[in-house]
């Protein structure tokens, strides 16, 4: 299993965190999605699967989720 620890922007609610985990958690291999809102600045999100997920899956996720941004 591969834990991997993602900042991003735009994050404001729970609503917000329930759209980005059920994009997330439809990447192949995801079998955990955790996410730390935090309105006014960059939220953590931690995912586990059993690969590591690219920085390209994470930010095509979020983009369809709303207009979220992946900090790098």
């Amino acid at each position: 299993m591969s834990e991997q620890q993602w900042s991003a922007t735009g994050l404001t609610c729970g609503h917000c965190s329930q759209s980005v985990t059920k994009n997330l958690s439809a990447l192949a291999g995801v079998t955990s999605v955790n996410i730390d809102v935090k309105p006014d600045e960059a939220s953590h999100i931690t995912t586990v699967a059993d690969r590591d997920l690219s920085a390209d899956e994470v930010f095509g996720a979020l983009r369809a989720s709303g207009n979220y941004v992946l900090v790098r």
